[in-house]
């Protein structure tokens, strides 16, 4: 209620407001009889305050002042100032204060008791509210029905709108939804928005938007609700006051669609969290535990919806560092896109994604992820991304077993970002036979001599062997001249005890300066 509204029942109309217009549509949610000055104790927003002035009358300018301020920043409503047989007529510089400080005064003869102008405020305020009760009660029955329909975005939104009348929208990216019931309003920006205080009768957050139409029409205003939930970064709902005004019966309504719509998002994340719970276990028992039965292995494989297809690839990736969870799910989004049929298994230092493509044409190819994934982000967190062969069904136990032993060896001595398991060359049988160790004794002691203290000696060997043991080619490749390189590499004969004309004494030579330059790699370039 108003106090306009107020102005106008029966036992006001006798009253006189002693202030002009200040205040009318201020509003009214309750009322308090108060004859004492520490209001801030006592008194609340949107608050009527009765008084007979007689516990001020004696107060100083200064003190009355004061009170004014509070009353202000409480947000009183209004003042109503009884009169009595002490205070007969209102002072000139309360009814200044009330002016000053915008707040409506009403005068009310002696002949009128505190207890009829206190029925008289809450017989309309109580009726409002049990009003508003009975339509959260009518609202929440018509969307319980929906909920035990199994009920879905859409038919909440059209529930709404229905209730409502107005138009309305929402906007759930993470899940594709995109609903508009109603007028749309596409070519409106928006100008302003601020905040809107909650009610006794609301507990979710609201903005009041101002939206401007690009074409010069008539503005028009919304509220906005952001729902959030534990799997959504974004759930936006907005309903738009074409022509009519959202009152608190439209709150009633808008506070159970809200709640509605966040129980369905809650279903939503439980229902993704049981199916990635569901296929994360079938793609760990497909490619971590292959059952050694075809029948087995294909009843997994149907549940997967993995079975359609002759061909098998899968896609490793593993960091070095301590990637933030966006970087990790960009990437899985990212090779989950690109072919239509596949499961991923999440371990807790690798996720693996298994494919089932129709032709061998279908195959990933390392060129192709090159051009799929920013440089600097598979950098910073030294991502090492792997592809397996294609295989048959009767392989699948491989493909895990290329996947990892392919990013183990990279994690050693580091190829690539994005490497194959073709990439690790006659290394690869080593990874098979679990002999990776055995790598560094093909080392020479001397070599490995040369790397941990003549690192310039060794870089120039390695640039040997880079250039196709072209003596022009290195110094070109080291900006040196070739007199410096001849003596370089004759200084590197003499400490290696070796022959750079025998191919075959280099054999060792060339596929340990290789090694250890992998290893050295990412604090040398």
């Amino acid at each position: 209620m108003k106090i306009k509204e107020l102005m106008s029942l029966e036992l006001f109309k006798t009253c006189k407001l002693l202030t002009e217009n200040i205040g009318l549509d201020n509003d009214i949610d309750s009322a308090m009889v108060l004859e004492a000055l520490d209001i801030e104790n006592w008194s609340k927003k949107n608050q009527l305050i009765l008084t007979s002035y007689y516990a001020f009358k004696d107060l100083t300018d200064a003190e009355i002042t004061i009170f004014f301020q509070k009353m202000k920043k409480l947000g009183v409503s209004g003042l109503v100032v009884k009169t009595d047989r002490f205070i007969s007529t209102i002072p000139t510089r309360l009814i200044n204060l009330c002016f000053e400080y915008r707040i409506p005064l009403i005068k009310i003869e002696q002949d009128i008791s505190y207890e009829k102008i206190i029925l008289t405020i809450y017989e309309p305020l109580l009726n409002h509210q049990g009003h508003l009760l009975r339509t959260y009660y009518d609202v929440r029955q018509r969307f319980t029905k929906v909920e035990r329909n199994l009920h879905s975005f859409n038919q909440i939104m059209e529930t709404l709108y229905q209730l409502t009348e107005f138009p309305c929208t929402l906007k759930i990216p993470t899940l594709s939804v995109d609903i508009h019931y109603g007028t749309p309003f596409e070519n409106y920006i928006v100008s302003e928005k601020a905040y809107i205080e909650t009610t006794e009768f609301t507990k979710h957050h609201y903005e009041r938007l101002r939206l401007l139409p690009f074409d010069g029409g008539r503005e028009i205003t919304a509220l906005k609700a952001e729902i959030k939930t534990n799997f959504t970064s974004e759930c936006t709902l907005i309903v738009y006051q074409e022509k009519g005004t959202i009152d608190e019966s439209h709150m009633m309504i808008l506070e159970n669609a809200i709640d509605i719509l966040y129980e369905r998002l809650q279903m939503e994340y439980l229902l993704k969290k049981d199916r990635y719970t569901r296929l994360n276990n079938l793609a760990d028992a497909i490619l971590q535990n292959t059952p050694t039965s075809l029948d087995e292995l294909n009843s997994l494989l149907d549940d997967a919806n993995m079975n359609r297809y002759k061909y098998y690839q899968g896609i490793a990736f593993s960091s070095n560092g301590e990637p933030d969870k966006q970087s990790k799910q960009e990437i899985l989004t990212k090779l989950s896109a690109l072919r239509k049929h596949e499961i991923f298994f999440e371990h807790y230092n690798y996720t693996i994604i298994l494919y089932n493509l129709e032709t061998p044409q279908q195959e990933i190819k390392k060129e192709q992820l090159l051009t799929l994934f920013d440089p600097t982000m598979i950098a910073e967190y030294e991502w090492t991304i792997s592809l397996s062969l294609l295989k048959e069904k009767k392989e699948l136990k491989e493909i895990l077993l290329e996947c990892l032993d392919t990013i183990r060896f990279n994690q050693l001595f580091r190829i690539d970002s994005i490497v194959s398991i073709n990439d690790l060359g006659i290394f690869r049988y080593f990874m098979q036979e679990n002999q990776i160790q055995q790598l560094e004794k093909l080392i020479p002691d001397k070599l490995y001599d040369l790397w941990e203290n003549h690192y310039d000696l060794f870089l120039t060997l390695y640039s040997f062997f880079q250039s196709g043991r072209n003596y022009k080619k290195t110094a070109e490749l080291l900006f040196m001249h070739s007199k410096s390189i001849r003596y370089r590499l004759n200084k590197i004969e003499h400490l290696l005890n070796i022959d750079l004309t025998n191919p075959i004494q280099l054999v060792n030579y060339e596929i340990g300066t290789y090694l250890l330059k992998t290893k050295r790699r990412d604090n040398d370039d």
